[in-house]
């Protein structure tokens, strides 16, 4: 049996690098829920991510957040401007001490049109049908985002501050472990 936060550990001490696709149309940001991918108590059991993922090696980032969006909820899109920076080194030195975290990584996420293709639930095409970490896919109304489990923490203000103006003011930031 796989394990099923094997894609977010980091046996090898590399620090993975994953996109992220922020998809806005008609007040409505395009979510995926996600199992949790880490045991621990840190991170809720079931939380609304961005869709996105891994970037292989030799794709661009643009090309990455691409295809993830399309595997986890059937939707064609055009990647735009990066929007933010997220890390996570999981335990957080600060919050316990630990002779090596067991996951680091660095999120960069995307704004992205949507240009085509159908919603469904998707799935991770690395691990098998019994151990999907994707529940459902679904677009969730922007004003109500404050009330859903959603990760990371800031994500929902973020969107609810900058979605009106269509991202166009936003300079791209750095959110640490703790944000």
């Amino acid at each position: 049996m796989n394990d099923p936060t094997a894609g977010a550990q980091n046996p090898n001490g590399r620090i993975r690098v994953r996109v992220a696709g922020l998809c806005v149309e008609n007040n409505h940001a395009l979510f995926v829920k996600h199992k949790r991918f880490i045991g621990n108590d840190y991170f809720p059991e079931e939380a609304w991510i961005l869709p996105g993922g891994a970037v292989e090696v030799g794709e661009s980032a643009q090309m990455a957040v691409q295809r993830e969006v399309r595997e986890e909820t059937g939707l064609e899109c055009e990647a735009g401007k990066l929007l933010f920076v997220k890390e996570l080194i999981f335990p957080f030195p600060l919050l316990e001490k630990v002779i090596a975290p067991i996951a680091h990584v660095i999120s960069l996420c995307f704004q992205c049109r949507v240009t085509g293709g159908t919603v469904m639930t998707g799935r991770d095409p690395e691990i098998s049908d019994a151990e999907q970490l994707i529940l459902e896919t679904r677009w969730l109304p922007i004003q109500t985002l404050h009330q859903q489990p959603i990760y990371p923490p800031f994500l929902a203000a973020f969107i609810q501050d900058h979605s009106a103006s269509e991202f166009m003011h936003v300079v791209p930031r750095y959110y640490d472990s703790r944000a």
